[in-house]
């Protein structure tokens, strides 16, 4: 069990979570490290952690919209009722007509021109929300705040984001106890601290926790359950250890209320704090004029249904001089309607309440206080951490030293302007190994460099791929180009159609079309059909596309990229050859290809090849997760193959028609899949780009959420294949790259063509 996961739930994990003891809760502070025990105090727990002192001021108490709450709320954590809904008989909170809510039109505020991009505060349908968020993103808004609720069976949800710099971030969909241990673990490995969490019941019983997390290396974190058996010794141990709770959340679970927070060190501060959990509503209010009248300043309110109750959370800091506000209502423009007059109070963290009519009531801490921003990390790559490089051996001897040092030049400053971790890059001329080496690290954490001999998802580089084992088929006898897939005379028959025929134009399209990209739609820039329902298999899936996304043209006439065109491909291989996708390429392509110990990438840390790298996120706004992928047989076909650069030289050796080593394809197939197709202008044949990007040649690109690649080769002879992991979506990223090539591509007089091959000196496995 991970050290950060509280060690009540080592061996058998117990879900319901167990909330605060039975009896009367306790009441405990630390100042100066004198620990003072009390009982009895129905407040719930409560404690004070006496720290440096903080800037100069005054706080601002609660405001009068909580003076409306009913005050027959308590601060027992055993009522009665259903978790996230009120119990029956729970008297209305707001007065409303006895009308419950049925539905929520999308409500957003924000501030007035020319902030209006500073911050963002929705609340809506998922699709609705969605879009809110996508547009705060693109202005560089960060998330700061999120949660749902239910009306009905629809899920809705409310969010807050905040336009700073800060490191990229990813916030993953709910998982399980057992799965958030899982991601503390492969998390850590990539320098994530978790910097939010809180737990839901999906079902009686069933705790999810959603979670937030945010590059920041050096960061340490620990996950607490406050009022569970071990809770106490955890926090002495904490603050012995220099950890500081930032974030603190209740849920109801099972009718008991339970808690989460999570420490952190080092911290962005050391300011007087204090932390309460299990208050009711009456006693949060007291609690958070207390407090302001001795200077501090809400840094986290939290409130949520346990039953019959409304039970609060909260952090508070010593900042004399600043303010900090609740508000509780439904109509989050009418509380921004409060402070317009003052751009410097912002909405900080957003909550829900629902009253005994089921309305929706959101509960939001207003404040001045940017807590808990984290700046952007630095460089990986300056003059005290140079860039670790490791040749082929043999490489080094075929250049001078002035040849070598440009090509290691030309790579650390790729590298270092884009802040790459590791790049490994292999050369050969007339399907001669010339030159391989690697550049930085495999894992940043680990500090292992990288070799010519790891390996990194190659994304689309996997088409050409899947698009010679189609070709290998064809040179059997299995597959013709120009057959239909679908339809009475196709390959795949009528076993997609669940009526009695197929939508318009799906009969026609041929495996010439799937290969060419001119199937007519399927389109990877409108809705990647190969990404909805990662749940489905290839069947399902293929399925779902054909009867519910129609084709936009007819097949033949018009280039459309489209993964999910090679999906079906890695379908029909499997149909045609009688074995699964994975294994037919290996033994039918690789092997003949004398490339081995090769594999579809899977999804997870966990299972990564024994030579895979780490894989990371780039840019300071919300990351693609490289660790949460679709399975291999979903996306094996048009993105999911590892390799080294050395072994898609290997590959690209034993497709390319050339003179110097034996191909896999004969001649006719050879010819027959660079040739260009009319609808792309000429620039993609069947499989391969075409004499693009200044390339005169072959050419496939291809990136994955953390790790991009490119594979060519010149018509002059000249091969060339380069692997990083980590890309950019925000940079014009694959002409940057290909500069790199192209500087190195127009030295190809460098090596001797006829002599020392280090194909032969490469570590085989």
């Amino acid at each position: 069990m991970d050290s950060r996961i509280p060690p009540a739930y080592t061996g058998q994990m117990d879900m319901s979570m167990p909330g605060m003891p039975d009896g009367q809760p306790t009441d405990w502070s630390t100042n100066g490290g004198t620990n003072e025990w009390n009982s009895g105090n129905t407040d719930g727990t409560d404690w004070n952690n006496q720290g440096s002192t903080g800037q100069v001021g005054e706080g601002d108490g609660g405001n009068d919209q909580w003076n409306n709450m009913n005050g027959n709320m308590n601060g027992n954590m055993n009522g009665n009722g259903n978790g996230h809904e009120n119990g029956n008989g729970m008297p209305p909170v707001f007065p409303n007509n006895g009308m419950m809510q049925k539905s929520m039109p999308l409500q957003v505020a924000f501030p007035a021109s020319p902030n209006e991009k500073d911050w963002v505060m929705t609340a809506g349908n998922e699709s609705q929300v969605d879009n809110v968020l996508a547009i705060s993103l693109n202005y560089g808004g960060r998330l700061v705040s999120m949660g749902y609720f239910l009306i009905g069976s629809t899920v809705h949800y409310y969010a807050i984001m905040h336009k700073y710099t800060g490191p990229v971030f990813i916030k993953p969909g709910p998982m399980s106890f057992n799965e958030l241990v899982k991601a503390v673990r492969e998390n850590e490995l990539r320098d994530l601290a978790l910097t939010q969490v809180c737990g839901q019941e999906e079902e009686k019983g069933e705790i999810t926790f959603s979670t937030y997390w945010e590059r920041i290396p050096g960061v340490e974190f620990q996950i607490w359950f406050p009022g569970t058996q071990y809770a106490d010794e955890q926090r002495k141990h904490f603050e012995k250890e220099g950890y500081r709770l930032t974030h603190l959340c209740g849920y109801s679970a099972d009718g008991r209320g339970k808690y989460v927070g999570v420490w952190q060190k080092p911290t962005l501060n050391n300011l007087q704090y204090e932390a309460h959990y299990g208050l009711s509503l009456d006693n949060m209010m007291r609690k958070d004029r207390e407090l302001a009248e001795r200077g501090y300043t809400a840094t986290s309110v939290r409130c949520f249904n346990n039953k019959q109750q409304i039970l609060c959370t909260g952090i508070w800091e010593y900042r004399p001089g600043q303010k900090s506000t609740v508000l509780v209502g439904s109509d989050l423009k009418q509380m921004h309607q409060k402070f317009k007059s003052n751009s410097k109070i912002l909405p900080r963290q957003i909550s829900h309440i629902k009253d005994g009519f089921g309305n929706v009531r959101f509960v939001v801490l207003w404040s001045d206080v940017h807590s808990n921003r984290y700046p952007n990390p630095s460089g990986l790559w300056n003059a005290t951490n140079p860039i670790p490089v490791r040749f082929l051996k043999g490489a080094p001897d075929l250049l001078s030293s002035s040849q070598l040092d440009f090509i290691v030049r030309r790579v650390e400053h790729f590298m270092k302007d884009l802040n790459i971790p590791g790049l490994s890059i292999a050369i050969s001329k007339k399907e001669q190994l010339k030159f391989a080496a690697g550049f930085g690290y495999a894992d940043i954490r680990a500090k292992e460099p990288v070799t010519p001999n790891h390996q990194f998802r190659i994304g689309s580089v996997s088409k050409p791929i899947t698009a010679a084992a189609v070709m290998v088929l064809v040179d059997e006898g299995k597959l013709e180009l120009d057959h239909p897939v679908w339809g009475r005379n196709g390959y795949l028959g009528m076993e997609f159609a669940s009526k009695k025929s197929y939508r318009r134009w799906v009969s026609d399209v041929t495996v010439r079309h799937l290969l060419e990209h001119t199937a007519g739609g399927w389109d990877n820039l409108a809705s990647d059909a190969a990404w909805i329902q990662p749940e489905m298999s290839t069947k399902e899936l293929i399925t779902h596309v054909l009867e519910n996304v129609p084709l936009n043209e007819r097949p033949g006439h018009t280039w459309i990229y489209s993964n999910f065109g090679y999906q079906v491909l890695g379908h029909l291989i499997e149909r045609m050859s009688g074995q699964p996708y994975e294994n037919f390429v290996k033994k039918s392509v690789f092997a003949p290809a004398d490339v081995h110990e090769i594999q579809v990438a899977r999804p997870t840390i966990s299972e990564r090849a024994p030579r895979e790298v780490m894989y990371y996120m780039s840019g300071t706004g919300i990351g693609f997760n490289p660790y949460e992928m679709l399975p291999p047989e979903r996306i094996g076909p048009w993105g999911g193959w590892i390799a080294s650069p050395i072994q898609l030289l290997m590959f690209m050796s034993a497709v390319d028609g050339a003179d110097g080593r034996e191909d896999i394809l004969s001649e006719e197939s050879v010819k027959e899949w660079i040739k260009p197709t009319l609808a792309s202008n000429d620039t993609y044949g069947l499989g391969w780009s075409l004499n693009i990007m200044g390339f005169n040649g072959l050419q496939h690109d291809g990136r994955m959420p953390g790790s991009a690649s490119m594979l060519v080769r010149l018509n002059n002879g000249l091969a060339m294949a380069v692997t990083v992991n980590k890309e950019y979506s925000e940079r014009d990223f694959f002409h940057e790259l290909g500069y790199v090539l192209h500087h190195i591509g127009n030295n190809c007089d460098w090596w001797d063509e006829t002599k020392n091959d280090l194909f032969q000196k490469r570590i085989r496995y």
